[in-house]
């Protein structure tokens, strides 16, 4: 429009100077349309592509930063939202371990004695239940020197053996007590990790 504007502008110049009129007011017109053309081709697209570049290349190269930033916060917060889980977990299949080594040693007890477990403790114990093994413990329990020739040390031996097995299965850390027929609160032996750590009769 402004250079339409411009060329009608010009044409009138031209009648006035042929017309002898005064040229003030055409020569006026011409410099707005020229301003009006200036300013509109500066305001073109083209002229804007360079920094529009410049600011798709800006926004280019902060959108991986914050992405890389946003995915490691994310993945910290992963790692901190259930700081408990995997704890629970592993809880959880311990638990099942010492109660399937708990069903192992019923079995394995059967018409000998009865097996408990005691959690906090982490210990085992064996309460002998058969009568003639009961009658034994409480001879030899009035009368320790009489332990080693009833062959006692086999029991030490197997308790050994046992607690090892404990051990490699459920880790460090576990007991089995083989308790009084007298007191079922009172152990007359005790192994923790391949070792006696309580023997009524070595006192």
């Amino acid at each position: 429009m402004a250079i339409f504007a411009l060329v009608l502008s010009i044409l009138r110049l031209t009648m006035v100077i042929q017309n002898g009129e005064r040229l003030t007011s055409p020569i006026l017109f011409i410099i707005v349309c020229l301003a009006l053309i200036i300013y509109s081709g500066l305001n073109l697209p083209f002229w804007n592509h360079s920094d529009r570049q410049a600011q798709t290349s800006s926004a280019t190269q902060t959108t991986p930063k914050s992405s890389k930033d946003f995915a490691k916060s994310f993945n910290n917060a992963n790692n901190n939202a259930f700081p408990d889980a995997t704890t629970k977990q592993k809880k959880a299949a311990q638990s099942v371990k010492e109660n399937s080594i708990l069903d192992s040693l019923k079995k394995n007890y059967t018409g000998t004695g009865s097996v408990s477990f005691g959690k906090s403790q982490k210990t085992y114990y064996v309460h002998p239940t058969n009568s003639k093994f009961v009658s034994s413990l409480k001879s030899l329990i009035k009368t320790p020197a009489n332990a080693k020739q009833a062959n006692f040390d086999q029991v030490v031996t197997n308790f050994k053996k046992l607690s090892l097995s404990l051990k490699k299965n459920l880790g460090s850390g576990y007991s089995v007590s083989l308790m009084s027929p007298n007191d079922a609160s009172k152990p007359i032996l005790t192994a923790k990790d391949g070792q006696i750590t309580y023997n009524y009769f070595a006192q």
